[in-house]
């Protein structure tokens, strides 16, 4: 059985204090290049409490998790699954639940990412879902199927090597913004179809998903939102992505 867990204001500092999600990790697909390779909800306090809502000690059935959803302030911005993905198991979303999650959404602003494989019943079902309100970003493994996303009229982010990150140490920032600036213009900063990388606010200055929003803007979708490698598994990352910096230098186009 999956399990949805709901926390009405989020204490993690990178989200804001706004509503989050957990699912089960049933509904995470096999297919996904990150699962036991550099999946930040695998490792410290998340990994704890996931495991937890994945054996059915805490959390709720979906219909329960659905009225939760319906009770939110029409504007209330939301986090959808900080661990685990849509309903369904593996590969597969499921048409029922998602449509209904669709529904019960009711077109709130939402921060939902998806690594379900691009097969043809999964894309129909997120335009279909895009077009009842639900912004749903699709991972892409690279800038290429970022790029084949967007063509879809679906948004796409990727994650980046930790280069495109700005420097810290022991939880400070370790160079200035200017210096940041400077170094990311050495770096690729369009996709091969030249859509610009927006570099993930939270990645560069003192910010939160409850400030930022883009993700959950579902209006803009032509550009790809990159999260730089961090953490524990940052470096197993930047072992699968290879050196950002051998990229070609693209124009300053950066979103931060």
């Amino acid at each position: 059985m999956t399990n949805y867990h709901l926390t009405l204001k989020s204490n993690n500092a990178k989200v804001g204090a706004i509503p989050v999600s957990t699912t089960s990790n049933s509904t995470c697909p096999t297919s996904c290049p990150l699962k036991g390779n550099g999946c930040y909800a695998e490792s410290g306090p998340l990994a704890i409490h996931w495991r937890k809502v994945s054996n059915g000690e805490r959390g709720m059935s979906f219909d329960e998790f659905l009225s939760e959803i319906r009770r939110f302030p029409q504007d209330q911005l939301w986090r959808y699954a900080q661990a685990g993905d849509l309903p369904g198991a593996g590969d597969g979303i499921d048409r029922d639940q998602f449509l209904r999650l669709v529904a019960a959404n009711g077109g709130r602003p939402v921060i939902a990412y998806t690594h379900k494989p691009p097969t043809d019943d999964n894309l129909r079902l997120l335009q279909e879902g895009a077009s009842r309100g639900m912004r749903v970003n699709l991972s892409a493994d690279d800038l290429d199927e970022a790029d084949d996303f967007i063509d879809l009229g679906l948004p796409a982010v990727v994650v980046l090597d930790e280069s495109y990150g700005r420097k810290t140490k022991k939880g400070e920032w370790a160079e200035t913004l200017p210096e940041y600036r400077s170094r990311l213009r050495t770096l690729t900063r369009t996709t091969p179809k030249g859509r610009d990388i927006a570099v993930c606010p939270a990645a560069v200055v003192d910010t939160s998903c409850a400030e930022c929003k883009m993700c959950a803007n579902k209006k803009q979708i032509d550009v790809v939102i990159g999260f730089p490698a961090h953490g524990s598994r940052k470096k197993t990352i930047n072992a699968r992505l290879g050196n950002a910096s051998e990229g070609t230098p693209a124009d300053n186009h950066a979103f931060v």
